[in-house]
């Protein structure tokens, strides 16, 4: 198992480095490929758990929502602001309506209409996040850094001391194998991470407490993500999302973290420089 995650580790952490380094399009694609695969991913659990929705209505839905963030924002405001992205909103739940009502009214209406809503909140908006993060000035791309080697360090951390030292499940009947030894020890490698990088590279950004609160909200939220996504496998009776990635699982199990850490992330680190 350890030669399988550490192989696509090898692999795709450089790729994904390069991506955050360069910006633009290029970070773009890669997250519309995480929120494509992750949709693909939500809405097969979904399924497995007796949830009938709309699948290729809502991929296609969430990569139209992803680019019209990345090219619009997401402002919600006056008319004479762009609108752009609360207009693909409500044609997303205009199309999600009338896909339904192409066929005779089903008992199945409500868990379609709803399920292949929330799949693109839950996915496609939540991780729209990293794009907007990314582009902010002038430091976008190390927030970005931060972002994910916190998430990453806390993951690999809590895996590692609860292996060895978790005594204590945190919620045994979701995900037996979550300890509070092991989320404790993944908060505090994050804001070891944080404090590093406030001393390195973030030092005009953010304050020492400022980003020291930001790392343990932020873990503590990656975390309670990583729960739900455990809470969806588990319904539909599935140890990963998918097998795409050896040694990780699925999209969603890599990056689930970020579906509640990262508009958390973004918006602390926009207000708190204010």
């Amino acid at each position: 198992m350890l030669l399988p995650r550490l192989m696509t580790a090898v692999v795709g952490v450089p790729f994904l480095v390069l991506a955050i380094y360069f910006g633009g399009l290029p970070f773009f694609f890669v997250v519309l490929g995480i929120v494509l695969l992750g949709l693909r991913e939500f809405y097969f659990l979904a399924s497995e758990s007796g949830y009938p929705s709309f699948p290729v209505l809502g991929v296609v839905s969430g990569a139209f929502l992803l680019f019209s963030v990345f090219a619009n924002g997401m402002t919600f405001g006056q008319i004479t602001e762009n609108q752009g992205t609360p207009a693909v909103l409500s044609l997303i739940l205009l199309l999600v309506v009338l896909r339904s009502l192409a066929h005779a009214p089903t008992d199945t209406s409500l868990s379609e209409w709803s399920v292949t809503f929330f799949g693109v909140i839950y996915v496609a908006w939540s991780l729209s996040y990293l794009v907007l993060l990314r582009d902010l000035r002038p430091q976008g791309q190390a927030a970005t850094y931060l972002l994910f080697s916190m998430v990453w360090v806390e993951d690999v951390s809590a895996y590692a001391v609860g292996s060895r030292w978790g005594r204590h499940a945190i919620a045994p009947h979701i995900s037996p194998k979550k300890t509070w030894e092991g989320t404790i020890a993944g908060i505090v490698a994050a804001a070891g991470v944080a404090a590093l990088f406030q001393r390195t590279v973030l030092r005009s950004a953010l304050r020492l407490p400022d980003v020291l609160a930001l790392a343990v909200v932020t873990a503590a939220l990656a975390f309670f993500s990583d729960l739900g996504e455990s809470v969806l496998k588990r319904g539909a009776g599935a140890k990963d999302s998918s097998p795409l990635l050896p040694g990780h699982g699925g999209i969603l199990d890599r990056f689930d973290s970020f579906i509640l850490a990262a508009p958390f992330f973004y918006y602390y680190w926009a207000f708190a420089k204010h």
